[in-house]
């Protein structure tokens, strides 16, 4: 498996940081089934469906995943129920329900529509790179991303990390890089790019199968506006696009390397997941070292 967006995150008191007790707890918080008034659970979930390897270690990097089950309750089938239910109140009372009544009657419908609510499961996968003393996150959703935090939290009594310090701003150096066409050795723009002005308004522009450095994108700049997002390859090795946040979304990996993990591979689920973390957190790792000079990541 590959990652297909990537948030960063630098360990903090990685001396106290103890990956075999992490190994040994994680299949003691496993992911439950959400119960029938919870909104929803999260834990811990098997790299592979039905199988006891909860984690997979290589090179002082350690991968595992974590699920979160919700009960699936469509606002639509609440409003209809609602609409019914005050209907039915004011034929029968003869008076108007208020806003407060209202926002009652709705809390008691999905008390109790709520056990009767399918259930969804969604994953989250990320891992530890004690070399480069990083999280790596294959995701860019902010609630599953605290959610993750505070398992790990629950499961090894604390967990210190900080989201990634530039001293540079990202935005203005992608700026920089367009409007001076000095973009870094190690990289070349890509067909996608979305630049944002200063107003309150933010009106944006999105440009797609374009190339960054024309002088479409590149007018708009000397005007005053800023790089959002850029797409962006690295060393024939990555191809992915850079927000001005720090993530890299929309992640492709070189089909060499594709093809090197899959001839490392013995076969099978946990053999091809073995060959393609250990090349991939590789590679990443590479990546982070010439990132962090990029952006001046302390």
């Amino acid at each position: 498996m590959w990652f297909k967006n990537a948030q960063i995150f630098q360990l903090k008191d990685i001396e106290s940081l103890d990956t075999n007790e992490l190994i040994n707890k994680i299949p003691e918080f496993p992911l439950k089934e959400c119960g029938s008034q919870e909104e929803f659970s999260f834990g811990w979930l098997p790299l592979i469906r039905n199988s006891e390897q909860w984690s997979l270690a290589s090179d002082h990097c350690l991968l595992f995943r974590a699920g979160k089950e919700e009960k699936v309750l469509p606002s639509s089938v609440i409003r209809e129920e609602l609409e019914n239910k005050v209907a039915e109140i004011e034929l029968i009372e003869g008076r108007k329900v208020g806003r407060k009544e209202k926002s009652d009657i709705k809390d008691e419908l999905v008390f109790t529509l709520r056990p009767k609510a399918f259930s969804k499961r969604s994953d989250i996968w990320a891992y530890l790179d004690l070399k480069a003393n990083i999280l790596v996150l294959n995701s860019t959703n902010a609630s599953m991303t605290e959610l993750l935090f505070k398992q790990l939290q629950v499961t090894l009594g604390s967990f210190a990390m900080a989201p990634l310090q530039a001293q540079v701003s990202p935005s203005s150096l992608m700026t920089q890089w367009l409007t001076k066409n000095e973009v870094p050795a190690s990289l070349e723009t890509g067909a996608e790019c979305e630049i944002q002005d200063a107003s309150e308004d933010k009106a944006t522009i999105r440009f797609k199968s374009l190339e960054p450095l024309s002088e479409d994108v590149t007018r708009h700049l000397e005007e005053g506006m800023a790089v959002k997002n850029l797409a962006l390859r690295w060393t024939d090795k990555l191809s992915f696009v850079l927000h001005d946040d720090l993530t890299l979304r929309k992640i492709k990996v070189d089909d060499a390397l594709k093809e090197a993990a899959f001839n490392d591979s013995q076969g099978g689920g946990l053999s091809d997941m073995d060959a393609n973390f250990s090349l991939m957190s590789l590679t990443l790792r590479e990546f982070y070292a010439s990132y962090c000079l990029w952006f001046e990541i302390q």
